[in-house]
């Protein structure tokens, strides 16, 4: 019998569930849309937003701001991190085509509290949160609210699960960089303010006090499947410069205004008003009243020469008042600012952006040993040339007369980046003080021609190089008595002896095997004689055919050919510098064609 009760109720639940689905289909018309096979909602969403991405890229602005509104209004909830940003991004957008007045800057600072106040997640990715505040934190600061920036940067704080975060410590640094900054008075603030930076390298970066700042790296795709499910990733990236929010200015759009104001209950807090930091006495920075700080005058003089990128303050060491200058500079702000880039930069994943601000503040405040410290323990555990390029421009300039230090830097750095033509500069003119060696230079230069094509000078340096090779090789030369007595006739494995052992021994010689046939088609091509003839360059074809007269013999088709050319130009004294190399050639296609 209970057997048979037990199989008797089985039926009876599924006589009732299609009651229940009728029923509910009536009290909930919106159950509707969840049967099929097809989630019907979530595909009316990813309609929404593939629609309003293709308006906001038409700037289609007022149909955009129709089809917002909808999406705001059914996705109230949603804590998803990829929807959230395509939705009050374009929010943020679409409000700034309003005149930037006050007003209009508070509600975009009340669209970017319910963004925070959505993404208060576990399921959302620490990055993205951290991205997001970044973003308010840039906005208050283009907008000159520093106050609504230092209150960002506290609660920020605050946030037990990010702050801890490497990211977190990099944005709060930065900003109490910014905020520190904005405090010193006139006389002391950056030295060729309006103009960026613009170092010798292309990862190098110092505009003003060091504009490395975190930010998003673009605007998150259209709403997924995974979005729904509010399980997605999120990207952040370092940038050398701020990211100004502004768009263009644009038009007025009442209806997402509407929609965005009807969202402001979920505010979880509020945030002082604008310009109440400024006029707070409690929120100021605070002098540093440290009963041992010193401060040496002659430290800063010795300072004031470094190149802007380090020290972009101008410090005035003269001045009667420079030590009470100087006390109201290092302040909370500034102790904030290095704690945190610290913080940061000995993070387990160190981030390199917040080397060079920290390396300024200490500058700023005379500690060189400490920030050669920190660039040496940073160097230990990269292999970015941006660090080195720091150490050796710090070391250069205060370690000037130790040509071996400065050598071995400059060497770092085109290992890690061979297309920097500075650091190569330095090594030749080291090189022609005498105090770095010819072999060496000889690698430097081949690194830098693999990576680049290098203006006329640089092969004329190779070529000189080459020809001092042969010179040495000559001199150690041992010529054999042969035939009548006092005659001296060398033999015939002459060619084979000058060639200096850089090409011939250890792994130097396998890698000169390599650039022997890779450069006939990278340097050497007739494609590229035809175009440098045409160009009208004689020096440049001189010094490469000079060149590549040691390398592959004076018979060698392109030496051949810019000879001709150059006896065609008359060009006299590019011709006998031509002609010498071709003299007295290493001959490094013997070695290699022998086998």
């Amino acid at each position: 019998m209970l057997k048979h009760g037990a199989s008797l109720e089985e039926p009876k639940s599924y006589k009732r569930k299609p009651e229940k689905r009728v029923r509910l289909s009536l009290t909930k018309p919106s159950f509707l849309l969840t049967l099929g096979r097809v989630h019907i909602r979530w595909e009316n969403r990813k309609r929404l937003c593939y629609l309003l991405e293709k308006l906001v890229n038409q700037h289609n602005w007022a149909e955009a701001s129709g089809v917002l509104s909808l999406l705001l209004k059914g996705t109230s909830s949603d804590c998803s991190a990829d929807l959230n940003r395509l939705k009050y991004s374009v929010s943020i957008r679409l409000l700034k085509h309003i005149d930037g007045d006050h007003e209009g800057i508070r509600r975009i600072r009340d669209i970017y509290e319910i963004w925070m106040s959505r993404i208060r997640s576990k399921t959302v990715p620490v990055e993205e949160q951290i991205a997001l505040h970044l973003e308010f934190i840039l906005f208050c600061l283009t907008n000159g609210n520093l106050g609504w920036a230092h209150q960002a940067t506290l609660s920020l704080m605050k946030e037990q699960d990010l702050s801890f975060h490497p990211m977190s410590n990099l944005v709060m640094g930065l900003t109490f960089c910014h905020l520190w900054y904005s405090n010193l008075s006139e006389e002391v603030k950056l030295r060729d303010s309006k103009h960026d930076y613009r170092p010798q390298q292309s990862d190098t970066s110092g505009s003003k006090f060091s504009n490395q700042i975190v930010s998003s790296e673009e605007i998150y795709g259209a709403y997924t499947h995974d979005a729904v499910t509010s399980q997605c990733n999120s990207e952040t990236s370092v940038m050398n410069d701020k990211r100004h929010l502004a768009d263009s200015q644009l038009h007025r759009e009442n209806p997402v205004q509407n929609d965005v104001n009807l969202q402001t209950a979920y505010l979880s807090r509020e945030v002082e008003p604008l310009g109440s930091y400024q006029n707070s006495a409690e929120n100021e920075a605070h002098f540093y009243n440290d009963s041992s700080y010193t401060c040496d005058p002659s430290i800063f003089s010795a300072l004031e020469g470094l190149e802007s990128w380090l020290m972009p303050l101008q410090l005035p060491h003269s001045s009667e008042n420079f030590v009470y200058l100087h006390r109201q500079m290092v302040n909370s702000h500034y102790n904030d600012a290095v704690k945190y880039l610290r913080l940061a930069l000995h993070s387990p994943l160190p981030l390199s952006a917040a080397l060079l601000p920290l390396v300024q503040l200490l500058l700023t405040a005379g500690q060189v040993n400490e920030a050669l410290s920190e660039i040496k323990k940073f160097c230990n555990n990269s292999n970015m040339p941006f660090p080195f390029r720091l150490k050796a421009g710090l070391l250069e300039y205060f370690y000037s007369n130790d040509s071996a230090v400065l050598s071995n830097s400059f060497e770092e750095i085109l290992k890690r980046d061979p297309t920097c033509s500075h650091s190569l500069a330095r090594l030749i003119s080291i090189h022609q003080n005498g105090d770095y060696s010819l072999e060496s230079l000889v690698e430097m230069i081949a690194l830098h021609l693999e990576a680049t094509y290098p203006e006329s000078n640089i092969w004329r340096e190779l070529a000189s190089c080459f020809l001092k090779l042969y010179q040495y090789e000559e001199d150690r030369l041992s010529v054999c008595l042969n035939g009548k007595k006092g005659e001296q006739k060398a033999n015939p494995s002459v060619y084979y002896k000058r060639v200096p052992r850089i090409f011939t021994e250890g792994i130097s010689r396998k890698a000169w095997r390599l650039r022997y046939k890779y450069w006939l088609i990278r340097h050497f091509g007739m494609k590229m004689l035809g175009s440098e003839i045409a160009s009208g360059a004689l020096e440049l074809l001189t010094y490469k055919a000079a060149c590549a007269s040691h390398l592959y013999g004076e018979d060698f088709k392109y030496v051949v050919k810019v000879s001709t050319h150059l006896e065609e130009q008359n060009a006299r004294n590019l011709l006998k510098f031509l002609k010498i190399h071709m003299k007295n050639s290493i001959r490094l296609n013997v070695k290699f064609q022998k086998k």
